[in-house]
């Protein structure tokens, strides 16, 4: 019952595809965070903006709540 087939993998292995994943998964989210950043920083210098109209909504409804 305890025996490992040869198509499983090791701990070793699995240890080091969850670290792996962990890596990407906090680079991609990085990589969000820069992109959302430098669009904001596009946004207050004037230029077009991807996000721009969830942005507006969302500063519409923050000066509706004051």
């Amino acid at each position: 019952i305890g025996e490992k087939h040869a198509a499983e993998p090791d701990d070793a292995e699995l240890v080091s595809l969850s670290k792996r994943l962990v890596e990407n998964a906090v680079l991609k989210a990085v990589q969000q965070y820069l992109e959302e950043t430098q669009n904001k920083t596009r946004q207050t210098d004037g230029s077009p903006v991807k996000t721009e109209e969830a942005a507006s909504s969302s500063k519409n409804e923050s000066d509706n709540d004051n």
